[in-house]
């Protein structure tokens, strides 16, 4: 069972909480060092792009999933929270909010003097500690520091929702007496695409040489990323032009009209569809197959009319 049903969550096919519960829940089932770390240091700051950076040792970690705060007069339920604890009862937290097909919930209104953009509220819980302290999880801990991280689909970071997100929260809580930022760009909001987390498992050789747990685990969430492709391309592996696979059967059939005739050409290959363009100079046919393959070259001559 996955948290998502756990938690009572829709678990459609193109769920964001589905893909929240498969990506977050095999992170809490590895220790901070093994996954978890590596992947908050993928999430980058809204304004100065540096790389988060959880400055404490961390000695245990734990995942609430959609734990729900009263802020303001609205009720806010962000996707995950994570507290990772450490020494003399000092802790960090990161807040999770994902989305998959979807943007933010709400937008920021001036008309009210509620904080009402999604990403604004949710900042309030890691930054207000009466709205934080409502979480039973929290007692006693002193918050070190915090984060909120936006997880999203796009392929570049979403700088205008998240700068109007962290503009929203500046300007409305700027007097409050427990939230003490001098400028904007303190706001602690961060940015982390789906495939970087794909990205991050590829191309950094986690997985060991025997197939235990950690392995498993990891190779689940890369693969679920790529069934949802939210992943990269990284180019195509060198082609071997010698082999077999790479053969093509060419078929002219010649209708004759008048003066006129026609050819058709079929392509056996191993891909199904390539988009081609082609220019005739004098006698040579020069295909050209764009990214896939550079240039191919055809050399042929008409036949004359019988």
């Amino acid at each position: 069972m996955t948290f998502s049903e756990i938690h009572s969550k829709p678990t459609t096919i193109d769920s964001e909480d589905l893909l929240t519960s498969d990506i977050f829940g095999c992170c809490s089932f590895l220790s901070y060092p093994e996954l978890l770390e590596h992947v908050l240091r993928e999430a980058v700051h809204f304004g100065s792009r540096d790389n988060l950076c959880v400055p404490e040792t961390v000695l245990s970690e734990e995942y609430l999933f959609w734990p729900k705060f009263r802020t303001g007069r609205s009720q806010t339920e962000p996707d995950v929270l994570i507290i990772l604890r450490h020494s003399g009862n000092r802790c960090t937290l990161v807040l999770i909010e994902a989305k998959f097909n979807y943007e933010k919930s709400s937008e920021a209104d001036y008309t009210v003097e509620d904080v009402t953009d999604q990403l604004a509220r949710e900042l309030m819980i890691i930054e207000n500690r009466e709205i934080c302290s409502q979480n039973p999880a929290l007692e006693g801990f002193e918050i070190a520091s915090k984060y909120l991280i936006y997880v999203t689909a796009h392929d570049v970071i979403p700088e205008k929702a998240l700068k109007d997100s962290s503009n929203e929260f500046f300007e409305k809580t700027m007097n409050h007496g427990s939230i003490c930022y001098r400028d904007i760009a303190e706001v602690p909001l961060y940015w982390l695409p789906w495939w970087k987390i794909e990205q991050l498992i590829s191309r950094n050789g986690f997985f060991g040489h025997e197939e235990g747990a950690k392995n498993r685990i990891v190779k689940h969430i890369r693969e679920v990323l790529r069934a949802k492709r939210l992943c990269r391309f990284y180019g195509l592996n060198p082609f071997d032009f010698n082999s077999i696979a790479y053969s093509y059967l060419s078929i002219a059939k010649v209708r004759l009209e008048s003066d006129m005739y026609a050819k058709s050409y079929t392509f056996d290959t191993m891909f199904s569809k390539i988009p081609y363009g082609y220019l005739i100079l004098d006698k040579e046919k020069r295909y050209y197959f764009g990214l896939v393959i550079p240039k191919i070259v055809s050399h042929y001559q008409p036949e004359e009319k019988i």
